[in-house]
């Protein structure tokens, strides 16, 4: 199965899985700094909070966050909640708790960090978030009882619809460009959106040396982003376009086996996958852009640390149908590429 890779699903996804840096002065004493990250997202069946510390020390910095404990908290040190906050007759009081399991987690990418396992707190949420909610994350030490960590996000909410396009004009590449226009409504609280196109087709083997002729099909995909695109949260409508040689050369180069026959599947999926304000804040603080200035600015909504607090959605998806005639431009592309279609 191919992943989402280098757009903003895996840039929302990738945060909970990196270690942070902040200035320091050689000859501070030991400080320590928490570091949380989560991401909430309703159609999710589990949420997961990452949390850490930073430091300032005297001395090799090196030598402690190559420590596992000079990083990670302890298991059973930090006790982690999610409080859903509702409106009542006087303001908003809270309606539930969520309480987060600790567990360990080996996905995590080699780097002068410490490389073993990874604490996380998780708590399935599947169906239980209510986008009329506030939510406010709390951690708080288990031996004083303090909370050390705050920070709050509400959920996109609302439905998209995929204007275009759709199924009576299909997912096709036309106009002097060669591109498809893909335009959307907006959701409440969604500050930035992606398009992703899922291009799917399956291997189609035929083995005639049995009888009754054995025949294997194979399943796969291949996700397309396209251009993230910012609204000012009062737009109705956003839209991108693709292009026709970006999505074949992208189709081409996550193909490996060419000799293996192969069938186009006359459909995509295309996903909106979109966050808040705070996550796109987030991501841009992160991920400069180029020029002489390369230092990111710090962006942080945790109160009493360092991290990010945010809500993303990135399973809002629709079918769309694709032209099926040999004689399509679509088609023809993609058979042109030489990779078995």
């Amino acid at each position: 199965m191919k992943h989402f890779k280098s757009y903003l699903l895996i840039l929302a996804a990738c945060i909970l899985f990196t270690s942070c840096e902040v200035e320091f002065s050689p000859n501070d004493s030991w400080r320590e700094i928490p570091v949380v990250y989560c991401l909430l997202d309703q159609d999710e069946d589990t949420t997961y909070v990452r949390l850490q510390r930073c430091f300032l020390a005297e001395g090799n910095q090196q030598d402690y966050f190559s420590v596992r404990d000079s990083i990670y908290y302890p298991q059973g040190s930090m006790k982690v909640f999610i409080e859903e906050w509702a409106n009542s007759g006087s303001g908003l009081a809270i309606k539930k708790v969520y309480d987060f399991d600790y567990m360990e987690s080996d996905n995590k990418e080699d780097g002068e960090f410490y490389n073993g396992s990874v604490p996380l707190y998780v708590c399935r949420t599947a169906g239980m978030l209510d986008t009329n909610s506030l939510y406010r994350l709390r951690v708080v030490k288990t031996a004083t009882g303090d909370t050390i960590v705050r920070a709050e996000t509400r959920l996109i909410y609302g439905e998209t619809k995929l204007n275009t396009p759709n199924n009576n004009t299909f997912f096709q590449f036309s106009g002097s460009s060669k591109d498809c226009r893909i335009e959307w409504t907006t959701m409440r609280q969604a500050r930035q959106y992606q398009p992703i196109v899922r291009f799917r087709y399956r291997d189609f083997v035929v083995n005639f040396d049995h009888t009754p002729i054995d025949t294997t099909i194979t399943y796969h995909h291949i996700d397309i982003p396209g251009n993230t695109v910012n609204s000012n949260l009062d737009e109705r409508s956003l839209f991108t376009s693709m292009d026709m040689n970006y999505f074949l050369s992208t189709v081409r180069n996550n193909i490996s086996d060419v000799t293996t026959p192969k069938n186009i599947i006359d459909t995509v999926d295309i996903f909106i996958v979109s966050c808040t304000e705070s996550l796109n804040a987030y991501l841009y603080a992160n991920h400069p852009a180029g020029g002489i200035n390369q230092e990111p600015f710090e962006y942080t909504n945790i109160e009493g640390g360092l991290g990010i607090f945010a809500a993303r959605r990135r399973h809002v998806s629709f079918k769309i149908n694709t032209p099926n005639s040999a004689l399509s431009l679509y088609v023809k592309s993609l058979k042109e590429l030489g990779v078995g279609f």
